[in-house]
């Protein structure tokens, strides 16, 4: 046993270089794969923990017009309601300093923030909201510079008011700037109504005593049905809100399945770094296997077992398993609070206390100390099989004379150094095979990030370039009469062309069934025929043409959540304008506006009253460079604005007025 640990020692000590070359490989997938368990693990139960904790409502809803503190005690008798809250939801503007332009924002009012019973805020720092301070979202001193003790200019109903700003606040129902949110404001109902002239609630918390999707589906149909009584539009309001539904499990963090997608991905990526380290792994051993054939054979010429020479080989493969693991359980756990405190400031989540995450360690563990030993299986086979006469007389370069030896051989005038590299390269063929397959996929994985990236880039900014064809668009609070907008903004230095579109959010639902509940709501806009501004990525049927009346193309997406077809006929609901059939003529791509539909302008106007007059604009500018829009977009809203022609501060693309800003998103 002396002499085996001997051997076992100066393989591992005295081979320094490959040593620390086989623990490094392996130590890397190790590495990765922790990490990624680890911080996935620590993430979503702090999410989920943060998430349960502010008691999400299992039912939201927008209304419209807002309800009294009446309507909302009424709904708190519904059969199956266990409490009912109100608070409101409105957009602003704002900017840090009066030399700034106006950026959109949210704001939130509740009665009483000590006293909360759905989608709870938790104060960080600061004060609560009083009569006159604003408090601010989390993360967005980072995301846009505001600052606890500061002040922001605000206007709302066309007045401008400085604020100060008191505290800082969590809402986890909100946005995170990094997917999109912008710059979130919290009031006092009290104050909202100096600045609104309303204090109405226009959304509407309701919770259960348990959830349970049918009844509470059954509960949400009850208060859809008491407020649609009182004429009062209803709406799902459930983050996220370009997916906006009534129900929700409260259970489940809304953006889950983001974070679901985001870590498969990487994990695929580990795993395949992982692979291709024990290929690695498998090419090394299998070399040392390979140079030390003469004294495997002197070993078992002087009466060594194969289960002897395995255990010297295995012995030295968890050697190197365990200084793997001993490297990368430790940069595994920073790696893993690395990831972890990303996603967290991604998220806008509060950090809890560090703690480990012992799947992660375990998941280590077991990849360090069994994925080489499998890696190796193949050469170790080959070392305890062979044979005494067969590792003395070769030393281990006895290989099948094959046709490119052959041909080496018969090679007389060629140099005798290139002969020599090109036998010793191609002497062991399935070394050579798996040494090309390690880098052949390392290239395509390579190749499949970059592709997959540029890819993503050509969807959301070619393709979106080529669907987008205006510079700068605005929504007017009120529908304002076509003609003379268009006149107006012609006349305005850089404009190129200008198209005033209709605008409405009926809900759709197919001919061929009857009303409900889960009715989807459609953002249909009513298109100028012919546009030059919209470029239609169609999937399937046509686009509309001029003389076309009743006719509806619909994102793919509404269609396949919708079953609805081209050839359909769908039964559009206007609310007090009334009900109308149109037929589905087409399916187009739209990854920013997924419930969006267009329909002919003067049909839409004419179903929604609003003849001669639309509440949308879309504008191409002679400067199409990200900085000219932004100008041109400032210029064009101060010109509106000196008019009175009030622009809606939330807009059509999330506060987002220009086409380069939209494919930022």
């Amino acid at each position: 046993m002396g002499v085996i640990r001997h051997k076992i020692w100066n393989e591992v000590w005295q081979h320094k270089g490959r040593t620390l070359q086989i623990v490094f490989i392996i130590a890397i997938g190790a590495f990765a794969i922790g990490m990624i368990i680890g911080g996935r693990n620590m993430f979503q139960a702090r999410a989920g923990e943060s998430w349960r904790a502010s008691s999400p409502a299992m039912i939201t809803l927008a209304v419209d017009p807002a309800v009294d503190d009446a309507m909302l005690t009424s709904l708190k008798g519904i059969r199956g309601v266990e409490q009912v809250e109100g608070y409101i939801q409105t957009t602003l503007e704002w900017r840090l300093a009066p030399t700034d332009a106006w950026q959109t924002g949210g704001l939130i009012a509740r009665d009483d923030y000590t006293d909360q019973r759905y989608n709870q805020s938790q104060l960080l720092s600061g004060q609560w909201p009083t009569r006159k301070v604003f408090a601010f979202e989390k993360g967005d001193d980072t995301a846009f510079g505001l600052q606890e003790g500061g002040v922001v200019y605000i206007r709302l109903n066309d007045r401008e008011y400085t604020v100060p700003l008191g505290g800082v606040v969590t809402n986890l129902t909100n946005l995170p700037p990094g997917f999109g949110g912008t710059a979130q404001f919290y009031t006092t109902r009290t104050r909202l109504g100096e600045l609104t002239g309303s204090t109405n609630f226009n959304r509407i918390l309701a919770g259960a005593p348990v959830y349970d999707e049918t009844t509470v589906t059954a509960i949400a149909d009850r208060m859809q049905d008491r407020l649609e009584k009182q004429d009062i539009e209803v709406t799902g309001a459930a983050p996220p809100p370009d997916q906006p539904r009534r129900v929700a499990d409260p259970a489940v963090y809304y953006l889950q399945s983001n974070l679901d997608s985001i870590f498969v991905i990487m994990g695929v990526m580990a795993g395949l770094a992982l692979l291709l380290g024990l290929l690695l792994v498998y090419n090394t051993i299998n070399g040392v296997v390979s140079r030390q054939v003469n004294q495997i054979g002197m070993m078992k010429a002087v009466g060594a077992g194969s289960g002897q020479i395995l255990l010297i080989y295995l012995s030295n493969i968890l050697i190197y398993g365990l200084l793997a693991f001993i490297v990368s359980a430790p940069l595994g756990v920073l790696g893993a609070y690395g990831l972890y405190m990303f996603f967290i400031n991604v998220f806008n989540i509060t950090p809890g206390p560090f703690s480990l995450s012992p799947p992660a360690i375990l998941a280590q563990l077991a990849i360090t100390m069994l994925a080489p030993i499998l890696a190796s299986l193949g050469p170790l086979r080959t070392a305890v099989g062979i044979t005494v006469r067969e590792a003395i007389s070769t030393y281990g370069l006895t290989v099948p004379t094959g046709f490119l030896e052959r041909l080496l051989a018969g090679a007389q005038r060629a140099p005798r150094l290139l002969l020599l590299t090109v036998s010793n390269t191609f002497r062991n063929k399935w070394r050579v095979l798996l040494t090309q397959a390690t880098l052949v996929s390392s290239g395509v994985i390579f190749m499949m990030v970059v592709s997959t990236q540029q890819s993503v880039t050509y969807t959301f900014g070619d393709v979106l370039f080529s669907i987008l064809r205006f510079d700068v668009a605005f929504q007017f609070e009120q529908p304002e009469r076509i003609e003379q907008i268009e006149a107006l903004t012609l006349a305005q230095p850089g404009v190129e062309s200008v198209e005033m579109w209709g605008l409405s959010s009926p809900k759709m639902w197919p001919a061929d069934r009857p009303q409900s509940n889960e009715d989807q709501s459609v953002q249909l806009f009513g298109v100028p025929l012919p546009t030059r501004l919209y470029g239609p990525h169609l999937k399937a049927g046509r686009w509309l043409q001029p003389g076309d009346t009743y006719a509806v193309v619909l994102n793919e997406r509404l269609a396949h959540k919708t079953g609805i077809s081209v050839g359909d006929r769908v039964i559009l609901d206007q609310g007090p304008h009334g009900k109308s059939e149109w037929e589905v003529v087409g399916l187009f791509l739209d990854p920013v506006l997924v419930r969006s539909a267009y329909a002919p302008r003067d049909t839409l106007l004419r179903e929604i009253g609003s003849l001669n007059r639309a509440s949308t604009i879309w504008i191409q500018t002679t400067r199409t460079d990200a900085a000219g829009e932004a100008a041109m977009a400032q210029a064009l809203r101060q010109f509106y604005e000196q008019r009175h022609f009030k622009i809606d501060a939330h807009g059509l693309f999330f506060g987002r007025d220009t086409a380069g800003q939209i494919i930022e998103l």
